[in-house]
């Protein structure tokens, strides 16, 4: 059967959010609808959001650090020039007892081994296959638009047959009615026809109650109100299965491989000396010039060098656990070329029967049309 593209909606219940006719609703529409309307897409400026702000906090590494303090300290005893003096005709006075200090801690990092910008490549990562895997969900959402959409289809055909098949046991309970009357038919016969007809009856109603249902579904899944008499036209032209499409699945696996590439990186960035210039502006006494009584400012500047250079293995231990995890990344990806050639596969039956079940269906309703006995009864 060809595969569905159109189906006829109220312009009120969309609310004028489709661009084809009033009463038109397309299966691409439905697509971009539901992927519009989804919470998925919150998720998204929320995460770009997060990224921004981590971005931020790591390039606020590379700014000069700023610190205040203060300091009030009172000594027992201090440093008494008496004994050095000796009996020379001269004195000195001791160094007070307070001291007070006011001061600030400036710290520049200079060079870091590249962490900072392994921890951006880290979170650049994270970011983009926290995309990715909304792009996968909002898939998997129209994945679900598109079966809901052609279960419709099928629940129309379904009806359509047995529709036709009711009117034409209808024609056929008029016949077998007037033999009966007349004595030509037996009681049986009408009886048989009966049964059917409540059959038939039951098989509609399943197809109506089935019908709501998915309209119900459709409905939460596009975040729109649809109206029951939806009604559904086949497309000139079935959907063809591209199976080149790149699938966001792959690119997730990407950003998750370069992700732990970043981290292997900033694992190596560990190994590496870290170079920093630091300075201190203060005001007090004594200053560095410890026999000076008076408040006065002071400053010192420097460079400085961190390495920690042992580490007893485990930065190599923490290499070798990320290679493994890439070895992890290449088997998901592995799993997921399986499990998308079988779907895709599925598809491809699934259209071919499809094709198939409507060649018959109208084949069948050519024979009924040229059935002697209803072509006698219309005559």
């Amino acid at each position: 059967m060809k595969r569905i593209i159109f189906a006829v909606v109220s312009v009120m219940a969309i609310q004028g959010a489709f661009s084809q006719r009033a009463d038109t609703l397309s299966l691409e529409a439905c697509f971009r609808i539901a992927g519009e309307r989804s919470p998925l897409n919150r998720q998204k400026n929320l995460s770009a959001e997060a990224w921004a702000n981590k971005n931020k906090n790591l390039t606020s590494n590379w700014y000069p650090s700023l610190g205040f303090n203060a300091q009030v300290m009172y000594y027992s005893e201090t440093v008494h020039f008496s004994d050095l003096v000796g009996n020379l005709p001269a004195s000195v006075e001791p160094l007070p007892l307070d001291q007070y200090k006011i001061w600030a801690d400036i710290n520049q990092q200079l060079y870091d081994g590249g962490a900072v910008k392994a921890r951006k490549a880290i979170e650049k990562a994270s970011y983009e296959a926290d995309l990715q895997q909304v792009e996968a969900d909002i898939l998997v959402l129209k994945q679900q638009v598109n079966q809901t959409y052609f279960s419709l289809l099928a629940v129309k055909v379904n009806t359509s047959v047995l529709q036709v098949s009711f009117e034409e046991l209808q024609e056929k309970k008029k016949v077998v009615r007037a033999g009966v009357d007349n004595g030509l038919v037996l009681s049986e016969n009408m009886m048989a026809l009966e049964a059917e007809e409540l059959r038939l009856q039951q098989k509609l109603l399943e197809l109506k109650l089935n019908q709501d249902q998915l309209l119900k579904v459709l409905s939460i899944l596009m975040d729109s109100t649809l109206p029951g008499n939806l009604i559904i036209h086949e497309p000139a032209e079935p959907r063809v299965v591209d199976e080149n499409i790149t699938r966001p699945e792959y690119v997730l696996l990407d950003w998750q491989k370069e992700q732990l590439q970043a981290s292997q990186k900033l694992v190596s960035s560990t190994d590496l000396p870290k170079f920093f210039a630091f300075s201190q502006v203060a005001y007090g006494r004594p200053g560095y010039n410890f026999l000076s009584r008076e408040f006065h400012p002071y400053y010192s500047v420097g460079m400085g060098m961190k390495w920690n250079f042992m580490n007893y293995g485990d930065n190599r231990r923490q290499k070798k656990i990320l290679d493994i995890q890439k070895d992890i990344v290449d088997i998901k990806r592995e799993t997921f070329d399986d499990q998308l050639s079988i779907q895709l596969q599925t598809e491809k039956t699934n259209q071919e029967k499809y094709d198939e079940l409507m060649n018959q269906d109208e084949a069948s309703e050519r024979d009924r049309t040229s059935d002697p006995l209803i072509t006698n009864q219309l005559t």
